[in-house]
């Protein structure tokens, strides 16, 4: 009994879980110690890509060893898992399988009874160095939607992009392809470089092939703008992008699934929008949700609502509840 006019203290509010997972800064795989892509330290974080979650004082992250290069996270706590082989942590059996998204990126299957596929951000069929998206058997799939409005239909691709630049070096200007994150612009330099276009890259660019050529493939990309050099450029850094041509002519191309938002593309004042995407549109998410035949799906990201609505009465919204602006914020976190 308390004493009259003493405060109650309430609990934190925590989004409601589903049957496998709940989210509190991030998602916990309900009774595992497993968590995945955290934004809080915990003792055991699964990593989907490097550009999910920061180190946050993980104690032992479980990634691909590319994703754990590019985080620059060494040393014998962490796990560097190959995807396709099963492992066990405890009693629960975990697989890493390919999800699409980037370089090293993967999807995570946690069976403990009831199986529960964190799957994050994926592209079914492919756009770059990670691949195309797999699919396990689940209870539970938790999958994010970083596009899923009914105008989100993707068809650009890499040779779009290598055809940008080929025209424009033609022309004799630099091809400057903007892209929204460090990964996307490792498929770019990746697409270029094997049609025979050298590339100079922006510095997180650089630095992320520098990373990456310790545990996966070597790209050839440097920093200095030349003659007959594409530059890849960060969207989020457009406002250097005057300095670092130092002058020389340049046409623009934006490559990313946000190229089908007109404001946007008028805003850049690009001259070319190639809706290249590292995520499904809307078209392919759903029917990679549909193909995983799970009972219960959990959506997170941007446009969580427009597909849970799609998908119907067994999906749930999993996340924080807030609104998210096109631009620029929204770019740092979609392809």
């Amino acid at each position: 009994m308390r004493a009259r006019g003493a405060r109650v203290k309430r609990a934190p509010s925590v989004a409601r879980p589903t049957a496998g997972v709940s989210w509190r800064d991030g998602v916990h795989v309900l009774g595992t110690a497993v968590w995945c892509d955290a934004r809080r330290a915990r003792a055991v974080c699964f990593v989907s890509s490097a550009d999910r979650t920061g180190r946050a004082g993980h104690g032992q992250l479980i990634a691909t060893a590319e994703t754990l290069a590019l985080l620059g996270a060494h040393g014998d706590s962490h796990l560097a898992a190959p995807t396709g082989r099963p492992f066990t942590l405890g009693t629960v059996r975990l697989e890493l399988v390919r999800s699409g998204w980037s370089v090293g990126a993967a999807a995570l299957l946690v069976d403990s009874g009831h199986r529960v596929l964190y799957a994050g951000a994926v592209a079914p069929g492919g756009s770059g160095l990670g691949g195309a998206a797999e699919l396990r058997r689940c209870d539970t799939l938790v999958v994010a939607a970083p596009y899923g409005a009914t105008h989100h239909a993707f068809t650009g691709s890499a040779g779009d992009v290598v055809e940008f630049a080929r025209g424009a070096i033609a022309a004799g200007a630099v091809p400057v392809v903007l892209v929204t994150s460090a990964l996307k612009g490792l498929d770019a330099v990746a697409a270029l470089d094997g049609a025979g276009v050298a590339c100079a890259g922006h510095r997180a660019v650089v630095e992320a092939a520098r990373r990456l050529a310790t545990a996966g493939p070597e790209l050839s990309v440097k920093r200095t703008v030349a003659r007959g050099r594409a530059l890849v450029w960060l969207v989020s850094d457009k406002a250097r992008l005057s300095a670092a041509l130092g002058g020389a002519r340049a046409k623009l191309a934006l490559a990313s699934g946000l190229a089908v938002e007109r404001d946007l593309v008028r805003e850049l004042g690009v001259d070319v929008a190639i809706p290249w995407s590292a995520a499904a549109d809307r078209a392919a998410l759903l029917d990679y949700i549909g193909r995983s035949g799970a009972a219960e799906v959990a959506v997170t990201g941007a446009y969580a609502d427009e597909i849970v609505a799609a998908v119907g009465p067994h999906a749930r919204r999993l996340g924080p509840h807030r609104q998210m602006t096109l631009f620029p914020d929204l770019t740092r976190r979609v392809s």
